[in-house]
């Protein structure tokens, strides 16, 4: 995708996420940090590109190439469905938007799928609780590192088509490592509970995960941008609720409030982005490790040979 049908479909996913009205503070954080790795015109900045009113059709005629219309429809159907929650005016602008980008059926069945699939997924989680604070801590900083690892190469993995499944995935491994984390302190946390825990957070939401998929397009910038993102937002997550776990020992996902973790949140996403700096060669060799196996799946999930469900859990086991 070129960096003008790159800001075209941003622009088109910033009106999705205006649809209902509002652009909702996690959609805003975002969307600018997606912008901020583009080109933009010389009389627009990222907040009134953020607060413009959209012109829909003249963004959907910037994008020249149907591969472009694909992945602007499929990041505009994350936006509007990842969270679980589409509103009316989101979904009356989405078919709009598929009738209009002239989006194949196939491509449009395949991405809704991959979506309803993802509802039902719960990736095993079976840690048996440490007592000894060290060697908790230890087998803690070893999954985090781990899981941000294997989310970065997700996150980097731009698989014209069906990179959405990759972000998905990520989302799904944040979720496991919020389950891990909270059972080596011998709590059970149930998969809707660590999506609700991680989406009250700002990750795993639909501007997340419909930005992640677009920007990977970006030339130059878009892998290393979903690399990055994965890993740091995987990591900070970690050691968010790490330091959570251990200060809260009578923990009730049920009484969960997100907002006594978010004064954390800055701090652990810069220490995330430090972390991956210093990881990068074993992200990188975890990439070649595993660039032949993800290949298979993604090729095996376009097909129909395998669920997103199914993906996951194999991505997972890498």
């Amino acid at each position: 995708m070129t960096n003008e049908e790159i800001l075209a479909s941003l622009r088109l996913l910033v009106a999705v996420a205006k649809a209902d009205g509002q652009l909702h503070p996690d959609e805003r954080k975002a969307l600018r940090a997606a912008l901020a790795g583009v080109d933009l015109p010389e009389s627009t900045n990222v907040e009134s590109l953020l607060d413009e009113d959209v012109d829909v059709d003249a963004q959907i005629a910037l994008l020249g190439d149907q591969n472009a219309k694909n992945e602007a429809y499929k990041s505009a159907y994350s936006m509007a469905y990842a969270d679980g929650k589409c509103s009316s005016e989101e979904q009356q602008l989405l078919e709009s938007l598929r009738t209009r980008l002239v989006v194949p059926d196939a491509e449009a069945t395949m991405v809704g799928r991959v979506f309803e699939e993802t509802k039902d997924i719960v990736l095993p989680s079976n840690i048996k609780p440490i007592a000894d604070p060290e060697a908790r801590a230890r087998e803690i900083r070893e999954d985090i590192l781990r899981y941000s690892a294997l989310s970065a190469v997700l996150g980097a993995f731009p698989v014209p088509g069906l990179a959405i499944a990759s972000d998905l995935a990520v989302v799904g491994l944040q979720v496991k490592l919020i389950r891990d984390i909270g059972q080596y302190f011998g709590h059970t946390i149930d998969a809707r509970a660590a999506r609700s825990m991680l989406y009250g957070l700002g990750f795993g939401t639909g501007a997340r995960v419909a930005i992640s998929n677009l920007v990977k397009f970006v030339p130059g910038y878009g892998s290393l941008f979903g690399a990055t993102t994965a890993f740091g937002t995987t990591f900070a997550l970690g050691k968010m609720f790490q330091k959570f776990f251990n200060s809260n020992r009578d923990f009730d996902a049920a009484e969960f409030d997100a907002g006594a973790l978010k004064g954390d949140l800055k701090e652990a996403e810069a220490e995330g982005k430090k972390a991956y700096k210093d990881n990068k060669g074993a992200v990188d060799k975890k990439a070649e490790e595993t660039k032949g196996k993800l290949d298979e799946l993604n090729a095996a999930l376009k097909a129909g040979d395998i669920t997103q469900a199914e993906f996951e859990e194999k991505a997972a086991e890498l």
